[in-house]
């Protein structure tokens, strides 16, 4: 009697990442390693070209986790109900470029900080539209540390962060060595602030809880457009 032998796929690599991806030569591109493990559902290091889409990434601390890449595109997928101690982003970014983040829902992300939509760190060229985001209990756009060049732009952002809805926070000195960002904008965007204090835009965050306004220029900007909903 013939067996038949079933494709590994990325989610029975990832921990039940929603992501079938056949071939063990594919789900090994999308498997998490090192302190990222256990922590997101799927992980991209040093790929470029890929694209996610049409996933759901839900009841998980993080969703996608992606370094040293680019031109990747993350479409059309739902990122809701993630929390946990080490809770960052739906999507958390690294050393990259050129990446599209277009058409996801991002919905309940938690953690016991300031967990994000979008996180961007020394990631740049970036553009972020026509997403959904809402009840994200951080600002649902941050970048970090010289990410430049970033767009926000014909988004729809309701019941979400605390500070800003677009905002920069980086270990400045004398907390740490990382630099300002430039470049970052914000436009044509739909919301409703959440908070009393909140803003559409800040810059130049450090410290806990953070201070902003210290980098100049500031590496984020209200491009216009933005309209309450």
């Amino acid at each position: 009697m013939r067996r038949l032998l079933l494709p590994v796929t990325a989610a029975a690599l990832t921990g039940g990442a929603l992501l079938a991806v056949p071939g063990v030569a594919d789900a090994a591109t999308y498997a998490c390693k090192g302190a990222q493990k256990g922590v997101y559902r799927i992980c991209l290091y040093n790929q470029s070209g890929k694209k996610i889409s049409g996933k759901t990434f839900a009841n998980a601390q993080n969703g996608i986790f992606i370094k040293s890449s680019r031109n990747i595109t993350i479409s059309g997928n739902t990122f809701k109900n993630l929390h946990g101690s080490k809770g960052y982003a739906g999507v958390h970014i690294q050393d990259s470029t050129g990446i599209t983040i277009s058409g996801n829902t991002f919905t309940k992300l938690s953690n016991a900080g300031n967990m994000h939509g979008v996180y961007l760190v020394r990631t740049s060229h970036v553009r972020i539209t026509k997403n959904t985001f809402s009840y994200i209990s951080g600002d649902p756009v941050r970048v970090r540390d010289a990410s430049n060049y970033n767009t926000v732009d014909n988004n729809k952002m309701t019941h979400s962060g605390k500070y800003a809805l677009f905002s920069e926070w980086a270990k400045l000195p004398p907390y740490g060595n990382e630099k300002c960002g430039k470049g970052n904008v914000l436009k044509n965007n739909g919301y409703r602030l959440n908070a009393s204090k909140q803003v559409k835009v800040l810059s130049g965050g450090k410290g806990s809880p953070p201070k902003f306004g210290y980098c100049r220029p500031a590496g984020v900007k209200d491009a216009g457009g933005n309209h309450k909903i």
